[in-house]
């Protein structure tokens, strides 16, 4: 499976769970575990080898395989692999220390992230998807955003724990799914943009 058919078939998820249960295709996990990067990433040329890292561990994730893309993260010392070590416990959910625990060090990892570069990217991705969820929870997500003035992962965070704590609705609960799959998949056009040439 190439870079290009792995993208492609990520892309195909329409709501990823708030948390990671079982990985959600073996082939996915099989390709980024498999190949090298130079294999992997053929179609293109590598500009940037720890960029690359971050792809292939936010592709992990977004294949809920928290434990490839954790334990790339924890080698990744910038800003991008602090965004995406949040997201891992973000994700983890129940596992490990609990929720609250792994909440905590997301939020932990959202601080040493700063203002990511990627944010104004995800930030518009956001709000376009709020604005057409057509829920009351998506129209007060989207305004919290906006008064906020750019994207705000800590809210995410809370978000989460509001989700986790049967405070959503139905759909509020897909509304919050279907933005984290925008976030992810935002995250990784970003990069794969600045991994390749």
């Amino acid at each position: 499976m190439t870079l290009e058919e792995t993208v492609a078939r990520l892309r195909t998820r329409q709501s990823v769970p708030l948390f990671v249960g079982m990985v959600w295709d073996p082939a996915v996990r099989a390709a980024l575990q498999e190949s090298d990067p130079q294999t992997f990433f053929a179609s293109a040329e590598i500009r940037d080898a720890g960029m690359t890292a971050c792809a292939v561990a936010g592709l992990h994730l977004w294949n809920d395989d928290f434990s490839a893309s954790h334990n790339l993260c924890q080698g990744i010392r910038t800003a991008t692999g602090s965004y995406l070590h949040a997201l891992c416990h973000r994700r983890e959910g129940h596992q490990g220390e609990g929720l609250a625990a792994n909440l905590g060090n997301a939020r932990y990892w959202i601080r040493r992230t700063g203002a990511h570069p990627a944010y104004p990217a995800v930030y518009r991705a956001a709000l376009e998807l709020l604005d057409s969820a057509g829920t009351g929870w998506a129209a007060e997500a989207a305004s919290r955003l906006r008064a906020h003035g750019s994207w705000d992962a800590g809210l995410v965070i809370d978000w989460f724990a509001e989700a986790e704590a049967g405070r959503l609705s139905g759909p509020a609960l897909e509304a919050l799914q279907e933005l984290q799959v925008v976030e992810i998949s935002t995250l990784m056009d970003w990069c794969l943009a600045h991994a390749t040439g």
